[in-house]
């Protein structure tokens, strides 16, 4: 498959860095707190955004991805670590400057999973794309009018179209809504969390493709969060892959697919489906047992109740560090957890 990032400048700046992000949630307890545990969601991950790029990320359900999306979009405040965009402290600077937090907002932006919950049954389309314009802007509502028509076209629609309901489109034309809304503040970062896991396939590589081309023309950055890895590995720059919270893998897309070093990357290329039916796996890799509880993950390595190697496990009290063992290659330093030989596919 040719990756559609390839030819894009590799001296971008970075948009977005995040640096030892941690959130903890309390949950459980009684009459203020009393008794209520710690829920580590996110536990101490740093990775960038370039301009003009796609950062992907992956794991399973529940590893922190979707927390870490809220994190970039104001939704959560990290329990510790720092957000910065163009070189500023994203929640530190907005305490202080209402301003900042107001530009900041219309910076970031986020297309959703499911188009038919995102978008409000109630109000026409331009309303649904207009409102962030009325909010934001100064502009008269011609000038809205104008502006939502020229949205939607750029997506694929038609101006006319303005005047119907969410219930009038079909899926895809829906998630079309939803990035047009997201376009209306001319963002720098979109967050794209599972946009086209709703849609079916037949559908999925229109929207991919509007997503891809429209990043061409306004130069966007996007944060990707998705199961499907055939998505990731058509759109994006970088990958990283977490577990229980933590970032055990990080690599540009060609490289993480092409040579995965940690045995959970191993696994979850394994797991996916294969591109075409005569492709039958050699050695799949299963991986044993259930991903913990984020209320009482393990000590040292979170992946080491289900790694491979468990009997050689060095690392089962001091948690791995990420390690370069490439160039721009990271990798959680715990060596049972990157020893083992991946599948193979072979023809049938």
């Amino acid at each position: 498959m040719v990756h559609v990032n390839q030819v894009k400048n590799k001296m971008a700046n970075t948009l977005i860095e995040l640096q030892n992000i941690k959130k903890i949630f309390q949950v459980g307890g009684g009459f203020l707190g009393s008794g209520s545990k710690d829920l580590i969601a996110v536990n101490n991950i740093s990775f960038k955004i370039e301009e003009g790029q796609t950062y992907g990320l992956v794991g399973e359900s529940g590893c922190g991805k979707t927390t870490t999306a809220k994190m970039i979009l104001m939704l959560e405040e990290p329990t510790e670590g720092t957000i910065l965009f163009n070189d500023q402290d994203v929640f530190e600077t907005s305490k202080t400057d209402p301003e900042y937090k107001k530009i900041y907002k219309s910076s970031v932006q986020a297309v959703f999973q499911d188009p038919w919950a995102s978008l409000n049954p109630r109000m026409r389309v331009r309303d649904i794309i207009g409102e962030p314009l009325e909010i934001n802007t100064d502009m008269t509502k011609n000038q809205i009018r104008s502006r939502v028509d020229e949205l939607l076209v750029e997506v694929g629609l038609q101006a006319y179209q303005s005047s119907l309901y969410p219930h009038e489109f079909s899926g895809g034309q829906r998630q079309r809504l939803g990035v047009a809304r997201a376009l209306s503040l001319n963002p720098r970062l979109i967050v794209l969390d599972e946009p086209v896991s709703a849609l079916d396939v037949s559908i999925r590589a229109q929207i991919m493709n509007l997503l891809v081309d429209l990043q061409k023309e306004y130069n966007l950055s996007y944060l990707l969060i998705a199961h499907h890895l055939a998505t990731v590995r058509y759109m994006c720059d970088k990958m990283g892959v977490m577990y229980l919270g933590n970032l055990m893998e990080e690599a540009n897309a060609s490289d993480l697919f092409n040579d995965p070093l940690h045995n959970y990357t191993r696994a979850l290329m394994s797991a996916a489906l294969p591109s075409h039916p005569d492709i039958v796996r050699d050695d799949e890799i299963i991986l044993e047992g259930d991903v913990p509880s984020p209320l009482n993950p393990p000590p040292g390595c979170v992946f080491q109740p289900r790694c491979l190697n468990q009997s050689k496990c060095t690392c089962s009290k001091t948690p791995p560090s990420l390690k370069e063992m490439k160039p721009s290659h990271m990798v959680a330093d715990c060596k049972c957890c990157r020893t083992y030989a991946g599948s193979k596919l072979k023809k049938a």
